[in-house]
């Protein structure tokens, strides 16, 4: 009734080459309550040849009047490096009592695996709670990340008038929002605008992490190539089929022409089963299920046609299953949740400290 604290706020950013997405949670007592909430989808990319994939200028602008309309109050952020350019491996080390060894022990093994000189990176780790059936080893998951992206994030923030409080892997902020606590292995699929990213993920630990370049333009592409409607009118097809409610023959026509794209996506997942049966040194292990997230992740058919084909549980992700919001918003925020899944999970970490 009389709070012992005042409500802080955290402010969470999502950068990608086709958007941004905000949010910012006010943490009242030891609940997470929405305060305010913004997105974008704008072509943000350019030329990687110098190293940095956005458009700094066009990011900077964007991020200031998101952040000047949605009308947040905290200038204090956290946001996410693009899992495509984050490096993390799990992988086994002695049992070192001196941690200056241990360091120098696991900088030696990310020589080995990483591509690019590790000077010119971040070389983050942490000892994981695992068992794998060597008493004389540990495990560590190693995160890599280029010194150059994480400056280009640190002067885009700086620009926008925020203070970049850290930055951490989308990885970790999908498993913040989707998983929390439950250890159960989980593949968890990020359906983005042009690449799709997999995430084995078991005891709250990314196990690997794969990419396809196939996302929510192949899904526009087909329904414009299909219908013979522009890309805009093809673009609001396909967002408005989870309002469609489509079922018999309606639903399999859709799933007909997208077939392409799904089988894409079938074979893709079972490679990540095949890797994580190879880890576990069992053939036959799997994942107990499968959650999606990201902006196709609401198309009716996807995960019904991965629930026939795969025999396992299939979920679409709720980011706001653990936060606090004004019902009145529950539509739009079900249908805009997939795509707010790594802001939402990167504020969560933040209130869970």
């Amino acid at each position: 009734m009389w709070p012992f604290s005042k409500p802080k706020n955290f402010l969470a950013v999502d950068i990608g080459t086709h958007g941004i997405k905000l949010v910012e949670l006010q943490k009242r007592g030891k609940r997470a309550h929405l305060f305010t909430y913004a997105y974008t989808d704008k072509e943000l990319s350019q030329d990687q040849a110098d190293g940095h994939f956005l458009n700094a200028e066009a990011v900077i602008e964007l991020l200031s009047k998101m952040v000047q309309k949605s009308k947040a109050v905290s200038r204090q952020a956290v946001a996410s490096l693009p899992a495509s350019a984050v490096f993390s491996s799990i992988v086994n080390i002695p049992l070192i009592s001196k941690k200056e060894e241990k360091d120098a022990f696991i900088k030696r093994e990310a020589e080995k695996l990483v591509t690019m000189p590790l000077a010119e990176t971040v070389l983050d780790w942490k000892i994981v709670a695992w068992d794998n059936g060597k008493e004389k080893n540990e495990m560590a998951l190693l995160t890599v990340a280029p010194k150059k992206l994480i400056a280009s994030y640190s002067e885009i923030f700086k620009s926008a008038g925020l203070n970049l409080l850290s930055l951490d892997t989308e990885a970790n902020a999908l498993i913040s929002a989707l998983i929390g606590k439950d250890p159960s292995p989980t593949l968890l699929i990020d359906m983005g605008a042009t690449q799709t990213d997999f995430f084995l993920v078991e005891k709250g630990v990314p196990l690997f992490f794969h990419s396809i370049q196939l996302g929510g333009r192949g899904f526009t592409d087909i329904i414009k190539n299909t219908l013979g409607v522009s890309y805009e009118e093809a673009e609001q097809i396909k967002r408005d089929l989870p309002n469609q409610g489509l079922t018999g023959k309606a639903l399999s026509g859709f799933s007909a022409i997208f077939e392409p794209i799904l089988s894409s996506l079938v074979e893709t997942i079972k490679y990540s089963f095949e890797i994580y049966g190879k880890q576990k040194e069992n053939s036959a292990a799997r994942p107990e299920k499968i959650i999606l997230t990201g902006g196709s992740a609401l198309i009716p058919f996807i995960d019904a046609k991965l629930i026939d084909v795969l025999n396992l549980k299939v979920y679409i992700g709720d980011p706001w299953a653990r936060i606090i919001y004004d019902q009145a918003l529950k539509p739009t925020l079900d249908q805009i949740g997939p795509r707010f899944s790594i802001p939402v999970g990167l504020a969560l970490k933040k209130i869970e400290e």
